[in-house]
């Protein structure tokens, strides 16, 4: 439990952490573009990979927290136990979804790999590497769950 709060607190360290940059890159880019009528190429590129990296943190807290959006008017209609049943099973579903993201994100950050961005001139994987390592924790998190509900403590 104590290695699931610290992986959390990490990932939102991570997701405030682009956020801010965000923020601060994006005022640099209105001043540079308003005020000197240039704009530089890393705040844009930037920009886009620090966004990405906020959106898929954002994500896998949001997978610990069981905050994304579910559609439960048909769940609430149904008995407690068969409720229980049917969280595991979308549970589980969505964690084999995690895992299919986590494989094709690593295959498409060694693909690109050897291939550089067109303004920071960094490989494309480091950027991609976003991917499987969210997607990696969001799967430790939903795997929690899906540990706590079997044993009834959800």
């Amino acid at each position: 439990m104590k290695i699931i709060k610290s992986l959390e607190l990490t990932v939102k360290h991570i997701g405030v952490l682009c956020i801010a940059l965000l923020f601060f890159l994006m005022i640099v880019q209105v001043v540079l573009r308003y005020g000197f009528g240039y704009t530089h190429f890393l705040t844009e590129e930037l920009g886009r990979y620090l966004l990405v990296w906020a959106t898929l943190a954002g994500m896998a807290i949001e997978t610990k927290r069981a905050g994304h959006i579910r559609v439960s008017f048909l769940v609430e209609q149904l008995p407690p136990g068969v409720v229980r049943i049917w969280q595991v099973l979308i549970d589980v579903v969505v964690l084999l979804l995690f895992l299919l993201l986590i494989y094709t994100g690593i295959d498409s950050t060694i693909f690109n790999y050897g291939q550089e961005s067109a303004g920071l001139q960094i490989p494309l994987s480091i950027p991609f590497l976003c991917v499987p390592i969210f997607f990696l924790v969001s799967a430790i998190f939903l795997s929690e769950k899906i540990r706590q509900q079997i044993r009834g403590k959800l």
